[in-house]
């Protein structure tokens, strides 16, 4: 039976953790990419404990630069805090408007697409993941601008039919099964994932104040 190559785009945060336990009996490629944001070192050292506890393949790195005219500077800076009201809600608002970058997700995908295709890997999967009251307003102003909503993984898909030599099909498995935050952090504990040893904060140190600070919360796990 055929089974795809497959390779992980990783954070070091919750969700991208717990699929490199989930996933590791296909030997997946795990890569991060790094436009220069202030909580790299911090991600990449929790992500290389669970890489070598699991006995994977080593993490690839993909380094690119955001043009100063595309970028607010929160993602990039120490000791930033986020000054959104209201992260978890605000459904007709831009999503990340005190730190967006345009066409973040977007960019970072392109260049792991091109690695994929380049080592012909087939299958590409991230963390992407809906709440319940996230599917219910997938059709606001601010999910509908996301950049790693269900919507986005479909445009993503083909684009990659073009300008590549190899075909890379991208996945976000938690939204296949529409899984929740507490559905992955469920799964992550049968697997065995050290949660103190993710961090699912944009920033560096951790906020306290931004969606996945406040998402984490809510399941107990608090640590950002």
């Amino acid at each position: 039976m055929f089974s795809p190559s497959q390779a992980l785009m990783v954070t070091g945060g919750m969700d991208s953790t717990v699929l490199l336990y989930w996933f590791k009996k296909n030997n997946p490629q795990p890569i991060i990419v790094n436009y220069g944001y202030a909580s790299f070192a911090r991600d990449v050292n929790n992500l290389n404990y669970h890489i070598d506890k699991l006995g994977l393949k080593p993490l690839v790195v993909i380094d690119i630069e955001f043009k100063d005219w595309q970028k607010q500077q929160g993602l990039f800076t120490k000791n930033y805090t986020p000054k959104e009201n209201n992260p978890l809600g605000d459904w007709n608002d831009l999503r990340y408007k005190d730190f967006f970058v345009e066409g973040r997700n977007m960019i970072m995908m392109s260049y792991v697409l091109a690695y994929c295709s380049a080592h012909k890997i087939d299958e590409l999967c991230t963390g992407y993941l809906y709440e319940e009251e996230e599917w219910c307003n997938r059709r606001t102003y601010k999910l509908m601008t996301g950049d790693n909503s269900p919507q986005f993984v479909d445009m993503m898909n083909l684009m990659s039919t073009v300008g590549f030599s190899h075909q890379v099909r991208i996945r976000a498995p938690y939204y296949e099964l529409k899984y929740s935050k507490m559905d992955v952090y469920n799964m992550g504990v049968d697997l065995g994932v050290d949660f103190s040893k993710t961090c699912s904060c944009y920033f560096d140190p951790v906020c306290g104040v931004c969606d996945n600070c406040l998402l984490r919360k809510q399941i107990g796990v608090d640590n950002g």
